[in-house]
């Protein structure tokens, strides 16, 4: 064998790890490459993001639906059992929205005619603690809170007209969304085939960690999102039916916003406590204090009997970190981040913990 056929031999050896990383990176560049490109057209491109928003809504409707059709599933044909079960859903729907929306829309309207009332009560109690409380305190008084209250009325009737076009295009969205219930009649059908043809997108060395990752993710993030909606409903449904019975105005509306914030763990209940005390307030000192003892006792009962019991182990992350993901997120992307911050670092740690427990095996 001659010296130069020998260094090349050599030479081939050293470069094949080289070589055989390349073709393994390969692939999941060319797949995140792929899914980037795709995200960036959809972001660009108007109907395409629509479609998209068409294929997320279908989605989520055959989520909804799957475990009311597997009830079906034991005595009809999936085909039929799944008809039923997004009729069932969409029956359901209706009934709610017949039942709650026009209530929720008159105390909407008592709301906005009530909230000239709370900001001139605002402005006269701080006018009395002007004159009586803080001429006795030394220092002087470099807070102006008229004028808080007024940039506050003026910022709130900025964003009225913003907040009612996002909620107009949100109806547009949904209204245009023909397409929608079709698409989550297939995905409930044949959702083992468009699960298995996904899993073909993931290369096939990363394959097995990559669909056990997701199906850490599902299992985490269901039993957390499953808590924390059937929480929200639980404290919504006491607070509203609590300020009912103490003659709050607009009950429903302050029990509905409650159930939302709560949603938003440890700072949601404060968001969601502040109107409630300033409608209470608006009808009697007294209403405010029952008002005050009904929301902490609704907090009190869920952070010591309903909480424990619907989230024990459900996401294993301490208080601290939680609140500063929470902090993160808002920062990061507002309010959408403090609703997202929590779901989306279970996602991240169920990918890192199998590919790290992949990586110890040897795998």
């Amino acid at each position: 064998m001659s010296d130069s056929t020998r260094e090349a031999r050599t030479h081939h050896t050293r470069l094949s790890p080289l070589l055989d990383q390349n073709r393994r990176m390969r692939k999941p560049a060319l797949l995140i490459a792929a899914l980037g490109a795709l995200l960036l057209i959809a972001l660009i491109c108007r109907p395409l993001s629509r479609l998209f928003f068409q294929i997320v809504w279908g989605a989520l409707i055959a989520l909804m639906a799957k475990p009311i059709a597997a009830l079906y599933e034991k005595r009809f044909p999936r085909p039929l059992s799944c008809l039923m079960a997004l009729l069932t859903l969409a029956t359901a729907a209706s009934g709610i929205i017949a039942l709650f929306v026009p209530a929720l829309i008159r105390q909407l309207r008592t709301a906005a005619e009530l909230a000239p009332t709370i900001l001139q009560w605002l402005q006269g109690a701080w006018a009395q603690i002007q004159s009586r409380i803080l001429p006795r305190l030394p220092g002087e008084n470099i807070i102006d809170v008229n004028q808080l209250i007024n940039r506050a009325a003026e910022w709130v009737s900025g964003q009225l007209p913003a907040v009612l076009r996002s909620v107009a295009g949100t109806v547009d969205k949904l209204s245009t969304a023909f397409i929608a219930p079709v698409l989550s009649y297939y995905f409930l059908r044949d959702r083992e085939l468009f699960s298995y043809q996904l899993s073909l997108l993931i290369p096939l060395r990363h394959r097995k960690r990559m669909l056990q990752a997701m199906e850490d993710m599902k299992r985490e993030n269901g039993a957390y999102l499953r808590g924390q909606l059937l929480i929200a409903l639980i404290v919504g449904a006491l607070t509203a039916l609590g300020l009912f019975l103490i003659g709050v105005p607009a009950w429903l509306v302050l029990g509905v916003l409650m159930g939302i914030c709560e949603v938003i763990p440890y700072i949601g209940p404060i968001i969601g406590g502040i109107p409630i005390m300033l409608f209470a307030l608006s009808k009697s000192p007294m209403t405010l204090v029952w008002a005050l003892a009904l929301t902490l006792g609704v907090q009190q009962l869920e952070g010591m009997v309903i909480a424990p019991r619907m989230m024990a182990g459900a996401t294993g992350l301490h208080p601290v970190y939680v609140l500063l993901l929470l902090t993160a997120g808002s920062m990061l992307f507002g309010i959408w981040g403090l609703l997202f911050s929590i779901p989306a670092f279970i996602c991240l740690r169920s990918v890192a913990r199998v590919f790290f427990r992949g990586r110890q095996e040897g795998l």
